[in-house]
């Protein structure tokens, strides 16, 4: 469910942006003049971005296996399932369908080599090139991996903006161009070292509204990744509308619930966001799937809000409900990064309860 990709609550949390990086084919037809797969194919890919946004994953898979039976040279198909299993990986937080999402994301970059081999000029073959190339750029920023987060990246990329000078039509390709550039200017300081490293958060977010706005197969992926990245902007009113705009189509989508509740937050409708939290907490407790991770992230969201309405004791128990929690070594090394912020929340509260006892006792 992506919630490390949403919840950004430090300056190494901010460049976790990705939650969906690459995966291209979240949204719904909105601009019919534009290029568009073999009407079947579009009409399962569709079915597919309305499962995953719907999370219902295992249909998803059965859409993409759909593409892949009847179109078994083609790379929608495996790039579609290998969409899927990110998606789930990310709601889930876990690496279980991490070797298998690595094979079809390689069976779909040879499937569209093998097309472009043939013919240089199909599109979408290099569209989904790019795509497989890109999806595996986002799992692995994820997953911290960042070097290798980079090459991927950049090389889907690369094939993206070869494609948006072939074939402007294809407005989708800015959707993972736009996200590249954000998330890479956004990386800035952590790899200063690196080349070509300048700014291009603005140009992304414009590149981003276009795919949001005319994008056929991408539109949704679009506004979800505009939520995260406009709240970590701090434009807290624009993440909110579009939050809840996408809440009336898919109201339990998660993500967008997340993005609208770190809105609310950040603009301090605090009591507003509190039970949005507590909703997407006892949602994920419920999960069989679920390693805890995205329950702690709540707490130390309910832990700021109460921090910030002066409810103390709750913020303290919100904490330490953080270290009752039994991880996996995977899962400790990747929320070890959240516990210097629990700290200081809990001496704030604690130094707070001590003010208010001082006060007291005070003739």
């Amino acid at each position: 469910m992506n919630i490390d990709s949403i919840i950004i609550t430090n300056k190494k949390n901010k460049y976790i942006i990705i939650f969906y990086f690459f995966c291209f084919f979240c949204g719904v037809s909105f601009c019919d003049s534009q290029p568009t797969l073999p009407t079947d194919m579009h009409e399962m890919a569709l079915n597919v971005i309305e499962f995953v946004f719907m999370e219902k994953f295992k249909y998803a898979e059965e859409e993409a296996k759909k593409i892949i039976k009847k179109y078994p040279h083609h790379p929608a198909g495996y790039f579609f399932y290998a969409t899927s299993l990110e998606a789930l990986m990310n709601y889930y937080e876990t690496t279980k369908r991490e070797e298998e999402f690595y094979k079809f994301c390689d069976i779909a970059i040879e499937k569209a080599e093998n097309l472009l081999a043939k013919n240089k000029d199909d599109d979408w073959a290099l569209f989904f090139l790019g795509g497989a190339d890109g999806i595996k750029g986002t799992y692995e920023f994820r997953n911290e991996k960042w070097i290798t987060s980079f090459r991927h990246g950049w090389k889907g990329v690369s094939n993206l903006l070869e494609l948006k000078k072939k074939n402007p039509q294809i407005i989708d390709v800015n959707f993972g161009i736009g996200t590249y550039d954000y998330w890479r200017s956004s990386m800035t300081k952590v790899l200063w070292w690196m080349p070509g490293m300048e700014n291009r958060s603005t140009q992304g977010i414009e590149e981003l509204y276009e795919s949001a706005k005319n994008g056929i197969y991408t539109r949704i992926s679009s506004y979800a990744n505009l939520v995260t990245i406009l709240n970590n902007e701090k434009r807290f009113a624009e993440a909110l509308a579009i939050a809840e705009e996408m809440l009336e189509k898919y109201p339990k989508n998660i993500r967008f619930l997340l993005g609208k509740a770190i809105a609310l937050y950040g603009e301090q409708k605090f009591y507003e966001a509190e039970p949005i939290f507590r909703y997407i907490l006892s949602r994920v407790e419920s999960e069989s799937f679920d390693n805890h991770y995205n329950a702690i992230l709540c707490h130390l969201w309910l832990a700021k809000i109460y921090l910030e309405t002066k409810r103390y004791t709750l913020c303290l128990a919100e904490c330490n409900r953080i270290s009752y929690y039994k991880l996996d070594d995977e899962v400790k090394q990747r929320i070890e990064k959240y516990f210097a912020e629990v700290n200081k929340i809990k001496a704030k509260a604690n130094n707070a309860i001590i003010r208010t006892q001082e006060q007291d006792v005070l003739p």
